[in-house]
């Protein structure tokens, strides 16, 4: 399923750690039902098109998505490797990638996909009419020649370094979609015209229930090795609590929770296995610069610095991972990871000052600077406008509603308000992506390559009536500023490591001094199901947990 999530450098490996929790016994060691299971979805997909930006979510791709196969995967060591099809560089002038299906790749209704899907998805995602998540690479396409029946060879504007990941993107049936709006028409279903469901991964949807479910069936016209598995239910856990107790008492076969104090609840519990990596999914904090917010101050870069410099944010993964992940270090890079050496350049360490008197004297430096006075609540006033902004995060989320919690005590004390303002990921990721909040906490999830970014942090090629700034597909923070946006669209096309290396560092040094994002941590993945599954892998990159569902037995 396409989408757009924050890039990792790759090559880069993750470590991988596999356990059998031994103990008492629980729900969990019951055996799962011959030919299906049951997985417990710890969000729900605000619509089922992760192609548009309302619904770029990672649960859209892991549920749902698994129905639209892509040309390249990305694998769990973060090597891009051919699926149903391979993208070769063919010619560096005028830069040419060739993209080749598999032969044997089929709709679900029998149809061939085929070099015009690839056509298709190609023009899809470049046209105006739609609002697409992300067009990185796709808007570098000048134009496309079919090569034979399944083979299309298309010619870049410019050089797109990362190419593969590009084409590690689903592709779409131009028989079932064309001259229909594809900004609603895959909302609650993926049918074709005569009303069936289309499929070419080794699933296909069978019912979707608002609320309550999504279920994946086998489909029979899979070009790969034939899933053992009738059929995969979707169950939506999106209280952390309900989450671990439905996977302790046998409710569902597996899930994938973000970390939570409350897993350590399943250690002890024989008949589960927990897969963890280190993940490439950042935790972060996009802040409203514009149109949408509650206050003019989030427009000024220096009340988003105060913001970043009220945060003790080292305490407070101290807090909520000790028990967990005890060490787990603060990151100053909105591209690179701490472990990745000779990339990592920790620009937003600046904003770090763990003493907590220290802290508030430079807030409250800031705030004199710019003639905000103190009221009696202890919250600053600038130019008539209250120090007071919302937080939200995806509500149930009990580690995140503990970080607002945390990150609202700690602001406080600053003289910054954080009025909470969660929701459920349904209600949230649309409001978010609508520009229609303050502060929102969430995840990027990565591919293993610092590709795409344009659409997150930069200014678009055009302004039009919806997108009057000209910003990215997805960047709901309203920000646009164009050192970022040459510097990032030039790396992607820097086809030299060093130097795209520099370039996007270049971006972040430069985030970091208008700080419209504050990043958090590099988030761990926990992939917890029943010992009698056989075949579930963790993928810590966006590929996530239901990469592989053709190969999932039940026992």
């Amino acid at each position: 399923m396409h989408r757009s999530h924050y890039r990792l450098v790759l090559g880069v490996l993750v470590a991988v750690t596999s356990l059998i929790v031994a103990g008492a016994a629980g729900g969990a060691s019951k055996k799962s039902t011959s030919g299906s299971m049951t997985f417990g979805a710890e969000q729900e997909p605000p619509c089922l098109n992760g192609f548009t930006s309302g619904c770029n979510n990672t649960w859209t791709s892991w549920t749902a998505g698994i129905a639209l196969a892509s040309p390249l995967i990305v694998k769990p060591d973060f090597s891009i490797k051919p699926y149903m099809g391979t993208a070769k560089l063919v010619s560096k002038k005028p830069f040419t990638v060739l993209v080749t299906l598999n032969k044997k790749a089929k709709w679900s209704d029998g149809k061939q996909v085929s070099a015009e899907d690839l056509i298709f998805t190609w023009k899809t995602i470049v046209d105006p009419k739609f609002d697409i998540s992300s067009r990185s690479g796709f808007d570098s396409i000048a134009r496309a020649v079919k090569v034979n029946a399944r083979a299309v060879k298309f010619i870049y504007s410019k050089p797109y370094a990362p190419y593969k990941v590009q084409w590690a993107t689903s592709i779409l049936p131009q028989h079932a979609l064309e001259g229909l709006d594809f900004n609603t028409v895959w909302d609650s279903n993926y049918n074709n015209k005569a009303g069936q469901t289309m499929s070419s991964g080794p699933f296909k949807l069978q019912s979707y229930t608002k609320g309550q479910s999504l279920v994946m069936v086998r489909n029979s016209t899979f070009w790969g090795k034939k899933p053992t598995l009738d059929k995969i239910t979707f169950l939506f856990r999106t209280n952390t609590d309900t989450e671990i107790q439905a996977i302790r008492g046998g409710e569902v076969d597996a899930i994938y929770p973000q970390p939570q104090l409350q897993l350590a609840q399943l250690r002890g519990q024989s008949g589960l296995r927990v897969q963890t990596h280190a993940g490439t999914t950042i935790e972060h904090i996009d802040i409203n610069t514009g149109a949408g917010n509650s206050t003019p101050l989030l427009g000024q870069a220096w009340f988003r610095q105060a913001i970043a410099y009220s945060l003790d944010r080292s305490g407070m993964i101290k807090q909520l991972f000790s028990t967990l992940n005890p060490g787990l270090p603060t990151l100053n890079n909105l591209s690179y990871t701490t472990g990745q050496k000779g990339l990592y350049v920790p620009h937003f360490a600046k904003y770090q000052i763990s003493n907590k008197a220290k802290r508030i004297a430079k807030v409250a430096a800031i705030m004199k600077a710019h003639n905000c006075t103190k009221g009696g609540d202890g919250i600053y006033t600038c130019g008539g406008e209250k120090a007071s902004v919302r937080l939200g995060t995806t509500s149930g989320n009990k580690l995140r509603e503990l970080a607002v919690e945390i990150m609202q005590a700690q602001a406080k004390d600053a003289g910054i308000e954080f009025r909470a303002d969660s929701q459920p990921s349904r209600l949230f990721f649309p409001r978010i992506a609508g520009n229609k909040y303050d502060l929102a906490l969430f995840a990027w999830v990565g591919s293993g390559d610092p590709a795409g970014q344009v659409d997150i942090y930069g200014c678009a090629d055009q302004k039009t009536a919806d997108n009057p700034q000209g910003i990215g597909g997805n960047n709901w923070k309203n920000y646009c500023n164009p050192t970022v946006t040459n510097a990032l669209k030039a790396s992607d096309a820097a086809l030299d490591p060093k130097t795209r290396i520099k370039l996007v560092n270049k971006a972040d040094a430069k985030l970091a001094a208008d700080v419209p994002t504050i990043p958090l941590y590099q988030k761990p993945t926990y992939f917890v199901f029943k010992t009698s599954l056989k075949g579930l892998v963790d993928n810590p990159t966006l590929q996530g947990p239901t990469w592989n569902t053709e190969a999932w037995k039940a026992g």
